[in-house]
């Protein structure tokens, strides 16, 4: 069975680098922050303007987003905080769902504040926030909340895992808008892509049932993984790391992303791999 950069077999509980407990993902959101801040500190004045792939947000408004998740990372409390119905309600009456509206909500409540002030909520406050999840109690840790698609979710699985993704996949959101390649490495990506990998497998377990093939994803922060529980072998699908993640997020369909893998399989069977390609961001 293929195995994945860090050594471990897809599916598995048993390897350490792709679920490092508390201090492990503390490391690793410090390493997504440092990451996202080096690239913000790279834009120019027009940079901040650009449209995205989030289709109602500018750069301005992920990185106003990302600074709104400071508080509500920050763990039980901030999480609570953040779902003030009153706040929610004029989102919700124009047909937004509770987390659309929560994080349209943050985007607003900072539209005066400056792109360096932004840079700043953001830097000096999540580095607060990762601290308070690694205090949270177990209880609390354990405790569901919707995932919308996902079902439920631990508070400590959204805090710690998903988390750190949600930046990750925001950065490459405003690499793709302002032009810039993503900076990609195998110890700080690497680990987050593995982490998304045996989310996806874990989807394609439970949502595609007989679906089995191979995922080889290029680059340093890649690998290659057998997904599924199928009892034939599919086939063999090649893409790259940032293709791989907008796809598993939502940000490109199955057919828009077609194109551009590579794959030993007829196309209706790679269509079929792609749909599987779903996790939590």
């Amino acid at each position: 069975m293929a195995t994945t950069a860090t050594g471990k077999q897809a599916g598995s509980t048993t390897g350490t680098e792709a679920a490092p407990g508390i201090a492990g993902y503390a490391r690793l959101a410090q390493g997504e922050l440092d990451a996202f801040v080096r690239l913000l500190e790279q834009l120019s004045p027009e940079d901040w303007d650009r449209p995205t792939p989030c289709s109602l947000w500018t750069v301005r408004d992920i990185v106003a987003h990302q600074a709104g998740h400071v508080q509500m990372g920050s763990g039980f409390r901030g999480f609570v905080a953040q779902l003030d119905p009153r706040a929610l309600r004029p989102y919700q009456k124009q047909g937004m769902r509770a987390l659309d509206a929560l994080n349209q909500y943050q985007v607003d409540k900072r539209r005066e504040r400056s792109t360096s002030e932004l840079i700043a909520e953001v830097r000096e406050g999540t580095p607060r926030s990762i601290a308070a999840r690694a205090r949270l109690n177990p209880v609390a840790r354990n405790m569901p909340v919707p995932a919308p698609g996902f079902g439920l979710v631990r508070l400590g699985t959204l805090l710690h895992r998903i988390f750190p993704r949600d930046m990750w996949i925001h950065r490459l959101d405003i690499a793709d808008a302002t032009g810039r390649e993503i900076e990609l490495t195998p110890g700080h990506d690497g680990v987050l892509v593995a982490q998304a990998v045996e989310d996806v497998d874990r989807q394609v377990v439970k949502k595609a049932r007989g679906l089995s093939f191979t995922l080889e994803l290029t680059g340093p922060a890649g690998g290659t993984w057998v997904l599924g529980r199928g009892t034939e072998a599919g086939p063999a699908v090649r893409m790259d790391v940032p293709d791989f993640m907008r796809r598993t997020s939502g940000r490109a369909t199955a057919e828009a992303t077609l194109p551009r893998v590579d794959s030993t399989g007829p196309e209706a069977s790679t269509l079929r791999c792609l749909e599987a390609l779903q996790c939590l961001y």
